[in-house]
């Protein structure tokens, strides 16, 4: 090794003592699958999330190409248009989005005198939906931001390109009202008439359900790694992290369909309460005629904070469902489940049978609340970090909080509040508008910092080796292997076990990890993904 490469290194590894590396992220998800379809005997794995409009008609949703631009033909013009929705984007609302592009894999060879005009926008909506042949893909509606995209270079079959930079696009959407982590997001790409011609201004890239055809020397396998890819880099200032109660189930009644949570719930005494409710109660109700004890249970999922981080600041934001005096004062203790990765709630499992952490506050509720008016608990810090220093801890689990009235005594007064869950309907009988209102859902918000990480705590006992190929490797992507399709968290640390750099994949079994523009040296590379830790070291050379 030279002396130029020490110096190189010595000079590096100075710089970042006097370097604060901020809460920067990375996210790489695939069009994901929807369905399992039989033909011919065949069964096989589809997506509609990937859809292909022909004019003003949908093609079929399983097919294994998609095409986006211009046919000019004389006896045959179409616009041509493809709807893509990516899942599970955890990103916190608001989010600052540094870039952001899709990732295509042609499925046809193109002339650069092929040139198409493609104009992309978003799904200017909190949560996509997945596309259905009796529905326009350009019909849905669209976002403010959006982009010419000219594609005017040569292509060649089966090989990667990438949309021009879509972080205005994906900001508009992440910035909605009713945006939460998690949701879907959509995007179009969208033709234009481009007059008659004798090339065809369009652009076919591969599908979901792609199938490199041996007629054009392929191996007739589809090919996972050539679906549509979404890449976003974002980041977060402060390292702040807003989730708020999320969906789980569908339900229906009475003929009206509707979504539902069992992450929020409400236990009365010894009793559990319905899973499905507009509102959730605790305190103390402390009639002569009727007392009852109210526990709510409240559980936020996709908490992305790496273990051993150091919690600045944690509340949960809550909006009142009745009115209060100041007279009626509550007393609810708050802690946290005691679990690694809490479970949502069910009818036959009471709130405060789950074990709970040693940390605990009182949450004296002493203040006049206003209908619908937003409130938030004391600092629930010593809660969240404790349990993130539990020792299954891991990116993306989950919370639970119990928050459990006591008995005041016999009083003429409610000892409890009522605030909004996440199927609440703002009563018309108050004043409200009959509507549910998305941005009353209790929310979860922590302030936290990076871990403060030893060499040693990157290499725990139970680590399995990642497996990083190239490495040695050059500046640019590297490529990491684990066991599980399954998502997954990923860190970059200096030899000093500094942190400089993360990456949430939801994809997690073969990960394009990008190292950026870093200066040659050593490194080590850890992934998280459920209970399971990756380490390897990383090599960055000439």
């Amino acid at each position: 090794m030279s002396k130029t490469f020490y110096l190189i290194l010595i000079a590096f590894f100075s710089l970042l003592q006097n370097v604060s590396f901020a809460q920067n992220f990375e996210l790489r998800t695939f069009i994901a699958v929807t369905d399992t379809i039989e033909e011919d005997g065949v069964v096989f794995a589809a997506s509609s999330d990937d859809a292909e409009q022909e004019n003003d008609e949908i093609d079929a949703l399983y097919d294994d190409d998609l095409d986006a631009g211009w046919e000019g033909a004389p006896e045959d013009q179409n616009i041509l248009s493809t709807g893509l929705r990516f899942r599970n984007i955890y990103i916190p609302q608001g989010a600052v989005i540094d870039s952001a592009f899709i990732i295509l894999y042609s499925h046809e060879g193109k002339s650069a005198d092929d040139v198409a005009r493609i104009s992309i926008v978003g799904e200017a909506s909190d949560n996509a939906l997945t596309f259905t042949e009796d529905a326009l893909i350009t019909a849905r509606p669209r976002t403010t931001a959006k982009l010419l995209w000219e594609v005017a270079e040569e292509w060649e079959l089966w090989k990667p390109y990438r949309t021009p930079d879509l972080k205005n696009i994906v900001q508009e959407i992440v910035n909605r009202g009713g945006w939460a982590p998690g949701n879907a997001l959509g995007l179009f790409l969208f033709g234009e008439n481009q007059g008659v011609s004798d090339v065809e201004n369009a652009r076919e890239f591969e599908s979901f359900e792609n199938i490199a055809d041996p007629e054009d020397g392929g191996d007739g396998q589809n090919h996972p790694e050539r679906r549509p890819e979404l890449v976003i880099y974002f980041s977060v200032d402060n390292g702040k992290l807003e989730i708020p109660i999320m969906m789980t189930d569908t339900i229906e009644e009475d003929g009206v369909t509707f979504e539902a949570s069992s992450d929020d719930a409400e236990q009365e005494n010894e009793e559990m309460d319905s899973l499905f409710d507009d509102d959730l109660d605790a305190g103390w109700e402390g009639a002569p005629e009727d007392q009852n004890n109210l526990t709510t249970g409240l559980r936020f999922r996709h908490i992305f904070i790496p273990k051993g981080a150091v919690i600045d600041s944690a509340f949960i934001q809550v909006w009142s469902h009745e009115g209060k005096s100041a007279d009626d004062v509550a007393r609810i203790t708050i802690s946290a489940e005691a679990n690694d990765d809490a479970q949502t709630y069910t009818e036959t499992a009471l709130i405060t049978d789950r074990p709970r952490t040693t940390a605990k506050l009182l949450w004296e509720v002493a203040e006049e609340w206003e209908l619908w008016g937003q409130y938030q608990t004391p600092d629930l810090k010593a809660l969240v970090q404790e349990v993130i220093n539990r020792g299954g801890w891991a990116p993306g689990n989950a919370i639970a909080f119990i928050m459990e009235g006591e008995n005041q005594g016999v009083s003429d007064v409610e000892n409890a509040r009522e605030f909004e869950s996440y199927e609440n309907i703002a009563d018309p009988e108050d004043g409200g508008d009959g509507q549910n209102h998305p941005e009353r859902r209790p929310r979860l918000v922590v302030y936290y910092s990076s871990p403060s990480t030893s060499v040693k705590d990157i290499f725990s006992p139970s680590a399995k080796s990642l497996k990083v190929y190239p490495n040695p490797a050059q500046p640019g992507n590297i490529n990491l292997e684990l066991d599980k399709d399954d998502a997954a968290f990923i860190s970059l640390f200096d030899l000093q076990g500094r942190l400089i750099k993360t990456m949430l994949s939801s994809n997690g079994k073969n990960i394009v990890f990008q190292t950026g523009n870093l200066p040659i040296g050593a490194y080590y590379i850890q992934a998280l993904q459920g209970h399971d830790v990756y380490v390897q070291k990383l090599v960055i050379g000439q």
